[in-house]
């Protein structure tokens, strides 16, 4: 009861604005039913030569108001609720290919250096995975861990994106892997990461690594 009313307080001082059309939204989700509606499926190939990712599975496009919106709330404006909506959408998208997968597969997140994920307070890409876990009865490993304090991908080319993630990532659970493995992150542009992290995945001993990010940016 003391946690409903103090929800119930925080709305009416501090209403939730939906991120698409900038009305109040009834629910904590940062999006509105309306605008829920308007997040569309990624219908483009990638273009994108990835060595290490098997399959690189994309929900939209990162020119979607709404879904920018809520990676931005989750990403930048540490909304950590703005992945409730998120999490909603992705398991709407990944419902046909889940079908077609392995049943066992591990779900890992892109981790963040220990002093970025200290500064925001979470993890978003460990929100999105630890929602699909559940939704999906898919294990979660946390067993990927950043070791090296990287500089904001944004801005880099893809050369500098590549190198900024050189020896970035750590695997620290028991080797061989021996699991497919079903990589999460909120959005790619060039892949490097995705990329820098599979790596590290292979090389202790994972079978195919599948990718499943947010949006392509």
């Amino acid at each position: 009861m003391a946690l409903f009313l103090k929800k119930f307080i925080l709305n009416l001082l501090f209403p939730v604005i939906c991120v698409g059309c900038r009305r109040e939204t009834p629910n904590s989700a940062y999006l509105c039913a309306r605008c829920f509606k308007k997040l569309k499926f990624y219908g483009k190939t990638t273009g994108l030569n990835l060595k290490f990712v098997d399959e690189l599975n994309v929900a939209g496009d990162y020119d979607n108001r709404p879904l920018a919106g809520l990676i931005k709330l989750l990403k930048f404006n540490a909304v950590p609720e703005a992945g409730t909506a998120l999490v909603a959408w992705l398991t709407l998208f990944w419902q046909g290919p889940a079908a077609l997968k392995p049943p066992n597969l591990l779900v890992i997140p892109i981790p963040l250096a220990a002093r970025r994920r200290q500064r925001r307070g979470f993890n978003q890409a460990e929100i999105i995975a630890r929602g699909l876990a559940n939704n999906f009865d898919y294990e979660i490993s946390l067993e990927l861990i950043k070791i090296k304090n990287t500089r904001a991908q944004s801005g880099l080319n893809a050369k500098g994106r590549s190198s900024n993630l050189t020896g970035a990532f750590k695997w620290q659970g028991p080797r061989p892997i021996k699991r497919d493995i079903l990589l999460i992150d909120d959005i790619a542009t060039t892949g490097a990461t995705l990329e820098a992290a599979a790596e590290t995945l292979k090389l202790a001993g994972a079978q195919k690594i599948i990718a499943l990010v947010a949006a392509k940016g």
